[in-house]
This record gives structure tokens, sequence and C-alpha cells, in this order.
């Protein structure tokens, strides 16, 4: 049960994590173009991937729905968090301080580790039967739950990242723009 807990929530625990550490930071302007237009993106391909799985399910994939419905959920969102990374390290390393001892190097390493961290992690549950061995078996019909609560948390995450750089508070904006 421990590791269930720690392939379902560490990844979310992670992103929440890094999104209110970065927040104070406003997007640069030489890559608010580029960033802006890849954080639609993220926030779209979900609803693009809907009529995808649905068409799968229904007419090529039609045994062990329920264990292919959460696999896809649980995948979906780990490919999205490796994504939201790569979003994360295009927007914001060059601040030299993202928090009170963490330096450029760092960030930027901290940002390639946990991105290639989530593709490694979707790579390993990408078979179904790996997946159904070690996530599905314990949490069983809760695990469509786990993988719709994960995209719940990057949904969260983006649409905050997007809020906090529109935001203005009283006597200038909320972050360090520099």
């Amino acid at each position: 049960m421990k590791e269930v807990l720690l392939d379902v929530g560490l990844p979310a625990g992670i992103l929440l994590f890094d999104t209110f550490l970065t927040c104070r930071f406003l997007v640069p302007d030489r890559v608010k173009r580029f960033s802006k237009g890849l954080n639609r993106l993220l926030l779209l391909i979900p609803v693009l991937a809907v009529p995808v799985f649905a068409a799968l399910f229904l007419f090529v994939l039609k045994d062990r729905l329920y264990e292919r419905l959460s696999h896809a959920l649980f995948l979906l969102a780990l490919w999205l968090y490796a994504a939201r990374y790569y979003w994360f390290l295009v927007s914001y390393y060059k601040y030299p301080n993202f928090h009170i001892s963490v330096d450029i190097a760092r960030s930027f390493y901290r940002f390639i580790l946990f991105g290639v961290g989530f593709v490694a992690m979707a790579i390993r549950f990408t078979p179904l039967d790996k997946y159904a061995d070690k996530i599905h078996s314990v949490l069983g019909p809760a695990s469509v739950f786990a993988g719709a609560g994960l995209l719940l948390v990057f949904y969260v995450a983006a649409l905050f990242t997007m809020c906090v750089n529109k935001t203005e508070v009283s006597g200038g904006t909320w972050g360090i723009d520099r």
C-alpha cells in the first residue's frame, strides 16, 4: 500500500510544491509568448484525449474496461506532469534565486530531474499488466479516482500559475519580475 501511495501521491505533491514555489515569480517577457501557448496546449490535451479514449474503449479495447480507463487517466496525468516540468524549465530557470538556498543550477537540475522522473514513471507503468499489478490490484475501483485526482491536481497547478501571472495586487504585481 505504501508503494501505491508513493506512486500516486508523490507526483501530485511534487507538482503542487513546485507550482507554489514558482508562483511568486512572473514568467519573463522573453518566454511569455511560448510558455503561454504551451500552457494552453497542455490544458487542451486532456479535452482532446477524451474522444480518442472513448473511441478506443468502444471499438477496439472492449475487455478490462475499468482497468484500462484508470490506466489511461494515470498515464495521461504522468505525461502532463512531465510536460509541465518542461514548461517550468522553459519559463523559470533563469531566475537566480528560486528559494532561499536554491540557485540557478539547482533549479535547472531540479526541473530536469523531476521531468525525466515523471517520464520514467510513465514508461514504467505503460504496460497495462504492470499497472494492474502495482496500482489497480491495490486500489481497485478507487484507481479511477486516483487518476482523476492526478488530473485535477494538474489543472489546479496550471490554472493557479495562469492566474498568478495575470493577478495584480495593490502596489504592483504579485511576483518578482527581474
